[in-house]
């Protein structure tokens, strides 16, 4: 394909939506299908499909999507559904929430990191024994409680 970039994404002529090399937008941005960004971004995205970020983007905002793959720099929180795609020599500063991250060699990332997925198992890993409820469930009467059976023995 002409114009084609190894693993950036789609191209401009598979994404809906392109903001060029030399163009800047500022604003609220809802895109059903694909985004990509070569040039500069200020606002709020909604992106349906996948956001692609060229080695050139900069999007200086709060990001939803499904998908992304950054090769340029984004300022703000990224929140995606799917994955998120970091390429060697982007930049990242803010809140990532995703259930599949991919961070290769030579990011520059400076924020926070959220790849829980969405599950019935405990938030903190650890197991319990049956019956047993969760340590924030209990009252402090209920603590003093076993503490001074403890104590007895």
């Amino acid at each position: 394909m002409i114009g084609k970039k190894p693993g950036l994404g789609p191209d401009t002529g598979e994404a809906t939506s392109v903001i060029g090399e030399t163009s800047v937008f500022e604003g609220t941005f809802e895109v059903t299908g694909n985004l990509r960004v070569d040039g500069k971004f200020t606002g709020e995205i909604q992106v349906s499909e996948t956001l692609v970020v060229g080695k050139s983007g900069l999007v200086d905002a709060d990001v939803q999507t499904r998908c992304a793959v950054v090769a340029g720099t984004i300022k703000g929180n990224l929140n995606a559904s799917e994955k998120i795609t970091l390429q060697s020599g982007s930049r990242l500063e803010g809140e990532m929430v995703t259930s599949k991250l991919v961070i290769e060699e030579g990011v520059s990332f400076q924020g926070s990191c959220n790849t829980a997925q969405t599950s019935s198992a405990p938030k903190s890993g650890k197991t319990s024994p049956p019956g047993a409820r969760p340590r924030e469930d209990e009252t402090k009467d209920e603590v003093e409680e076993v503490a001074g059976e403890l104590a007895k023995k």
